[in-house]
């Protein structure tokens, strides 16, 4: 069985405000631009959007990574492309294509020229979000702060704890009229020196296209990949220079 994290949604993004340790102390929630019950419950509606996995969509964009604590504050930018239709799915992260259908399971990668094969498999969607019944206390008991800022169409919700153990910051921007998110950002504590804001990582999704459709046949297909000849998988087009590993 193969657990797949929505890649608009992976690299913790969307799990950050949800895994972290809840703790017993009391906090208060502030907030601008707008009533903080308003803010909450907007976020949890927002929340319950990402957890939503639909039988068919597609999703495009930009993740990025920035380590400000690596010399020269590295920042790695991965585009991906994801479609699902029903139990299949093309799926590309920066240098990688995953592809599940038509019976087989082909992990290319594309920067050392190796392509893993094996049947399809089972695959289970999971975004990282767990259920919960109350984000506002979930918000106060972790001492973070609401607020909301607006510019044009485009609204920002963010939750801020300056001395959270784990993740200092965690904001999404929507667009106000349809509630379709197009940003994330995630600012996490540098647990060797959490009282310092320089050596933090920010990770953050810029995203393009999400919605409930999908078209497998406008990406690569196994069958461009491998073809079965003589029940023996042969590598075709592109491909047939590089390594061919069955798992």
């Amino acid at each position: 069985m193969l657990k797949l994290l929505n890649p608009a949604i992976c690299a913790a993004l969307i799990g950050c405000l949800l895994t972290i340790p809840f703790s017993k102390g009391k906090g208060q929630s502030v907030q601008r631009g707008g009533n903080d019950t308003v803010l909450v419950n907007k976020l949890s509606l927002l929340c319950k959007k990402m957890r939503h996995i639909a039988p068919n969509f597609t999703q495009s964009g930009i993740i990025s990574i920035t380590d400000e604590s690596a010399k020269d504050h590295q920042t790695d930018d991965l585009g991906f492309m994801f479609c699902k239709q029903g139990n299949e799915f093309y799926y590309k992260l920066g240098k990688a294509i995953m592809l599940n259908e038509n019976g087989l399971y082909l992990y290319i990668d594309l920067r050392n020229k190796t392509i893993l094969i094996s049947p399809q498999k089972k695959v289970v969607y999971d975004i990282g979000f767990k259920q919960f019944a109350d984000v506002a206390a979930t918000v106060r008991s972790e001492n973070y702060k609401i607020s909301s800022t607006e510019s044009g169409n485009e609204q920002t919700i963010s939750v801020v704890n300056e001395h959270h153990i784990t993740c200092k910051q965690y904001a999404l921007s929507f667009d106000k009229r349809n509630m379709k998110i197009n940003k994330l950002y995630m600012r996490l504590t540098n647990i060797n020196d959490p009282l310092r804001t320089d050596n933090e990582k920010i990770i953050s999704a810029t995203i393009s296209r999400w919605d409930d459709t999908a078209d497998l046949g406008a990406f690569l297909t196994a069958g461009k990949v491998v073809n079965n000849i003589k029940g023996r998988w042969v590598l075709t087009g592109e491909f047939k220079n590089y390594q061919l590993i069955s798992m």
